[in-house]
């Protein structure tokens, strides 16, 4: 299965990391997320820091720590995301009175010093360019996952986690049930999504996947294929050049979040409505599964999307 990497939780030489791990999964936290976390901390404990416990875990190991991501050339942002991952473990283990040799968090002053950057929206984030790379992917399947990443601005995992009976095509809706922070949404779609969709459908060939977007081999189709098609659709519309490294010059999968985020702004949609859409929401802000509130999200959807002239 493509991608089951990232589904697995990697056990710690410490069980009050496993508990911490364990804690996360109880709350429904993605796979993905819960992979993050166990991979840092096993990366932390047991490949540079063996001798080292929680409870004797010191800022100057986090230091130290810093100091082996910044020999690896990573960026600010992903330096950060790792120091957080050791930071939510001992913010977790502080809580909790049976920690009783963890008293502080030696990750959150290194957090406080290392701000995140905030990058600028890339220059080929555009409606146009969007249109014009969903327009150049000749493969159908790659096709209906651009499609759908430009007019819902869900990720690209989350894109590709759709299956069978998350399709309520006849709604107007889909189900996105692995959300970032495990959470789940119904997302409206417009009449050209949900074409797109059906003619998929009629080329997708037989298979037991209950994925909507399956490999040749009936697998769940990696991301890595989608960003490959994406990439080659922007270089070939001279979009973006093919040796592109810079943030801002990239058109990527995730761009299409972008694209779609900036659109609805312009075009009015509710912020409320806009962040549910997008999945950055907490749980409960909107909750799409009443009637009301499911017909308010779709009408303003259909009222602020955009064609793609398919």
């Amino acid at each position: 299965m493509a991608d089951t990497w990232y589904d697995t939780v990697y056990r710690n030489n410490h069980n009050d990391v496993n508990e911490f791990l364990e804690y996360k999964q109880s709350l429904g936290r993605s796979p993905r997320t819960v992979n993050a976390y166990s991979r840092v901390l096993k990366k932390f404990y047991h490949d540079h820091f063996p001798e080292l416990t929680p409870a004797n875990t010191g800022t100057e190991h986090i230091e130290q720590y810093l100091a082996i991501l910044d020999d690896r050339e990573l960026s600010r942002n992903t330096k950060r995301r790792y120091i957080e991952s050791l930071s939510a473990f001992f913010s977790y283990a502080v809580k909790r009175e049976r920690f009783t040799e963890i008293t502080g968090n030696p990750a959150a002053v290194i957090l406080e010093e290392l701000p995140r950057v905030r990058r600028d929206r890339p220059d080929c984030a555009t409606w146009n360019n969007a249109k014009r790379i969903v327009h150049a992917i000749p493969d159908p399947r790659n096709k209906a996952v651009a499609v759908i990443l430009a007019k819902t601005g869900c990720r690209l995992t989350e894109a590709l986690e759709i299956q069978l009976d998350d399709l309520l095509l006849d709604q107007g809706f889909i189900r996105l049930q692995h959300r970032k922070g495990g959470r789940e949404g119904v997302v409206p779609v417009d009449d050209e999504v949900k074409q797109t969709i059906n003619r998929f459908q009629m080329v997708r060939g037989q298979t037991d996947s209950q994925y909507l977007f399956v490999s040749i081999r009936g697998n769940r189709v990696s991301r890595e294929m989608v960003r490959r098609a994406v990439r080659t659709a922007a270089t070939e519309q001279g979009i973006t050049d093919e040796d592109a490294s810079e943030f801002h010059e990239k058109f990527t999968p995730h761009t299409f979040r972008t694209v779609f985020t900036t659109e609805m702004r312009r075009q009015g949609m509710d912020d409320r409505i806009l962040q549910y859409i997008r999945g950055d929401s907490p749980q409960g802000t909107i909750d799409l599964y009443t009637k009301v509130d499911r017909q308010e999200a779709r009408q303003q959807y259909r009222n602020c999307i955009k064609t793609l002239h398919l």
